[in-house]
Formats: C-alpha cells, structure tokens, sequence
C-alpha cells in the first residue's frame, strides 16, 4: 500500500489528521489497487477513505467535500501504475516483428485498460474480466480505446490467439450500457478480417453508438523478421480501394464521422485524402487518421501574413516513402517565401525493419545514415520517428549522435508548423 511522504496543510487529509507514514488502504471499502483510486476520489464529494497508521491502527474516515477541494497527500512509488502483460499472440503483433538485439524494453507488451484511459493506449480486454470491469464502472474509467479487428468470434480468436477475445463485444456491451465511451481500431489482415468480416464488425460495432464513438481502419504492418509467424499479405492497392470503399459508404449510410480509413490507406490506395473537415475533433489521429490534413492545414497557418524573405539557406526534410508526396506539396506551398533557400526531401528506405515499412514512424537513425549523404547545415526530421519523451530512435542512436553522424542540425518537428520553422531558421536573417 503507498505510504504517505507528504500532507498537505491546506487538503482534506490535514483535517482529518493524517500524517507522513500513513497508509490508504482503501476508498469506501474497496482495496486501494493503484494512484486512479486516488484520482478518482479526489474528484469525488461523498466518500469513506480507509487508513492505516503507521502506528497500525486501522481508521475509516468520512469525507464530505466539494469536488475542487483536495485530500492532499503525496505517496511514495508504491501503487503506480504497473503496466498488465499482454496474454494475446496476435498474428499481426509488431513486436514480434522486430529484429533481435534491440533494447530489453521494446520487448515488453502491455494489454492495459488503465493505460488505455490514462494515456489512449489500445487493449483488447482479454485482460478484462468482472472485478476489472466492475472497477471500470464504479470509477468510469472512460474514454477507453479498444482494438476489436473483428466481430466474429472464431477468427477473433484464431488473429489474437486467446479464447477470451470472442467475449470482446460482450464486454463492451456492459461498458456501452453503462456510459463507457470506447474508441475502437480495426488492424485489416487481407483475406482474413476484410470483406464480409469487416462489414459485419463495422455493423455491429455501430449498434453500440454513441458508446462507441469512433472507428479506425488501419493497415498490418508488415517487417521482415516473421520467422516462423503466420504468412501475411500486406495491403496493396487494390485491397486500398476496396477497404476505403466499403468503409466510406459505411460511414455515409451512419451519418459520417463515425469510421475512418487511416492516411495510409489512401496513400497505398493512391487515392485522395478526405478533407480536413470531415475528421471531425480527430479522435482518431494517434491512428494516423487526418495527420496529413492536419500537417497541411499547419503549413496554411503558418504561411498567413509571412513576408517574403530573400536570404539563402539550405535544409532538408527527412522522411518514409509513404509521405514524401504529401511533404513535397507542403514543401511547394513555402517556397515561393523563400525563393533563395534550397529545399531537400530525403524519403528513407526501411531497411531495418524491412522496405514494406513505409512510414516515417518507424525510420531509424541507422538507415537515415546509410541513406543520406551530404546533408545541408539544417535538417528538419518528424517527432513520430524518436520514443515518446525522449530524443531517441527506436534503434537506440539520439539525435545528438545523428548530429554527429551527419554533421547537420537535426531541428525536430512535431507538425506542419515547424517546417515553416525550419526555413526560418536555414535563412537565419529572416527568423
């Protein structure tokens, strides 16, 4: 149980004379299992916090409060979140994908509900059984993100590899009944959840609206380290423009803004992207669905009002075969205010994960140094290619040592802003 290392004077918990050294046990009689009980009650105005002295005495304190006024305690690491193992195989699994010797933790995979609300992470809630979802309810946990990929139950169970998956809908019947707001993700296998398959999962899917607020469609992920996983068939263009269809007129038939097909599929289709409206509030973008709108309509903005400046400079901007279309249409759009400055799109082959990886995400610092030579003094690459917090690739090298490598300023950009960034700091005279 997290001991408490500090009280605040002005909380809830100073009133009720707690102290440093005490323990929280519990909320209402319910066992303290990690900081979103904490969370919770502390939103909450009516409710029993039971307590354990560091003398060893065990105390139930009534707490009647306004929502905005604190307990107001800090605890020691005991009670974080540890994140639950995933107990699936699914036939798609990226991490079964990588290539050996990469860092112990890229290893791990997580199948959390609590990381699903905490931080939007994926679950398929084979993890999820009546305690856990009696705890999803009492402290409405939501939204929450779930990966479905198909509605019927056998080919459920053979894509995730676990019985427990053909209970999905019945779970998330019980969640949607009790006001659970879920946002879902298809991962399209071709020839094995499209087609039919996929029409029943959208259909039934949209029977639990407006619990289930949003779907997204997106394409298997294909490396070239499957060694003895099932044979998959990466989604070509043809199977692009039949997913994209189906799914489309779907969509239109549930009013629109319900189920989106990622950017990938109409880059992989060769097909336009829809317009920026149509994304709605982008609950789906972390899926890849409307980031290009959403980097272009960044470029737009950024451009509004700019003077035209007349300085020379140099940069190039990094990216996968997937996007280096897009980019360059972008890259058009900021030439013209900045005629003197030379702009370079360096589109990456994957080699480490396999050429069938298009995307920038998944670009490590390894290829970028096979592949780019005599770079210019600034180079722009995307913040989807570096771990979440940090300056790293996924194959370990920083961008400090990229740096190094290339000899370049590496200017990281998290959107279409920042390429307007990057010409403003190529052509120093004109920041």
């Amino acid at each position: 149980m997290p001991k408490i290392v500090k009280v605040d004077e002005n909380g809830i918990a100073a009133e009720l004379g707690f102290e440093v050294g005490d323990e929280i046990i519990g909320f209402d009689g319910h066992p303290y299992e990690d900081v979103l009980d904490y969370i919770f009650y502390d939103e909450a105005e009516k409710f029993t916090i039971n307590v354990r002295t560091k003398d060893g005495e065990t105390v139930d304190c009534e707490v009647e409060k306004l929502p905005e006024e604190k307990i107001g305690v800090e605890f020691d690491d005991d009670g974080q979140l540890v994140p639950i193992r995933c107990r699936n195989k699914c036939v798609f699994c990226f991490v079964d994908q990588l290539p050996k010797g990469m860092r112990d933790t890229l290893y791990v995979k997580d199948d959390d509900y609590r990381l699903s609300f905490v931080s939007g992470n994926y679950v398929t809630l084979t993890n999820v059984f009546d305690k856990e979802i009696e705890r999803i309810l009492r402290l409405h946990l939501s939204p929450l993100y779930v990966s479905v990929h198909c509605f019927d139950g056998a080919r459920k169970t053979e894509m995730v590899a676990n019985p427990e998956g053909a209970k999905l809908f019945d779970k998330m019947k019980i969640l949607a009944a009790h006001g659970i707001v879920m946002h879902t993700q298809i991962v399209l296998c071709k020839g094995i959840n499209d087609g039919e398959i996929l029409g029943e999962t959208l259909k039934e899917l949209a029977k639990l609206r407006p619990q289930v607020a949003s779907i997204a469609i997106v394409p298997v992920g294909l490396t070239e380290h499957r060694e003895k996983l099932k044979k998959l068939d990466a989604i070509d263009e043809k199977t692009a423009r039949e997913v994209i269809a189906a799914v489309e007129k779907f969509d239109k038939e549930q009013g629109g803004g319900f189920a989106y097909c990622s950017d990938e599929f109409y880059l992989k289709a060769d097909l336009p992207l829809p317009d920026y409206e149509s994304y709605g509030d982008f609950s789906q973008i972390e899926n890849g669905v409307g980031l290009v709108r959403t980097f272009e309509r960044e470029v737009d903005e950024s451009l509004k009002g700019l003077e035209i400046c007349e300085a020379e400079g140099e940069v190039a901007f990094v990216t996968g075969q997937s996007f280096k279309g897009e980019l360059a249409k972008c890259v058009d759009k900021v030439r013209p205010y900045f005629p003197n400055c030379s702009f370079r799109i360096v589109d990456v082959y994957n080699d480490f994960f396999g050429r069938s990886i298009t995307v920038a995400g998944l670009i490590t610092a390894t290829d970028i140094i096979a592949q780019a030579k005599d770079m210019p003094a600034y180079t722009v690459i995307p913040s989807t290619m570096l771990r979440e917090f940090t300056h790293t690739f996924l194959d370990g090298i920083s961008v400090e040592e990229l740096e190094k490598k290339l000899n370049t300023k590496i200017i990281v950009s998290a959107g279409g802003a920042d390429l307007v960034r990057a010409a403003k700091e190529a052509t120093r005279s004109c920041r």
